[in-house]
């Protein structure tokens, strides 16, 4: 019963040298590099789509690896598949990391207007059914210029269907010109009479 009572004293013993070595305090000169460190480093958040991360990361992570030596910086980048993380920007240089972030913003607006000018769109135009044909012209020949020049597809309803919306799709900038294009057919041709 005695060895017990000893092996629980030694126990309780060792628990308390761990204890108190855990909770020792750090030197003062460890303490002031950990508060400097602090101090110093600059972080700021840019909120961006998952789907436009690899632009910052770029071809073999070249583009941050580019970021990072330029200003100085470091760029976390969130994992694929990560809802609303934002990418955060560290430094010691409050002016670089600025900087950084502009770069980055400018990134992905730049990603976002090329992605938006090659997405092919669809729009819907209201012309009166009774025009359609004269606005098709005789096989096509008054709206086979506008589909070839500017590499859009018009979708006219069948003949049986009472609509009146006629479809374009195609790049935006094109689809836009073909919409103008189609109400200058239009025009041409006087108003139907009921």
């Amino acid at each position: 019963m005695s060895s017990r009572v000893n092996n629980n004293l030694r126990e309780r013993r060792q628990v308390m040298k761990v204890n108190q070595e855990r909770s020792r305090p750090l030197p003062p000169w460890m303490s002031r590099m950990r508060a400097q460190w602090v101090e110093e480093t600059v972080s700021e958040t840019v909120k961006a789509d998952n789907c436009l991360f690899g632009v910052i990361i770029g071809p073999g992570g070249s583009t941050m690896k580019e970021l990072q030596v330029k200003y100085n910086i470091r760029v976390l980048v969130p994992r694929k598949g990560s809802k609303d993380e934002p990418i955060i920007v560290e430094g010691k240089d409050k002016t670089l990391v600025k900087d950084a972030v502009l770069r980055i913003k400018a990134l992905i607006a730049e990603e976002k207007e090329r992605r938006r000018v090659t997405t092919p769109v669809s729009q819907t135009l209201c012309i009166p059914k009774a025009l359609h044909g004269k606005v098709i012209g005789l096989k096509g020949q008054n709206i086979r210029p506008v589909t070839q020049a500017l590499k859009i597809k018009i979708k006219f309803p069948n003949k049986n269907d009472n609509s009146d919306e006629v479809t374009l799709t195609g790049l935006p900038d094109q689809v836009d010109q073909g919409i103008s294009r189609l109400l200058n057919l239009v025009t041409r041709f006087p108003p139907c009479r009921a």
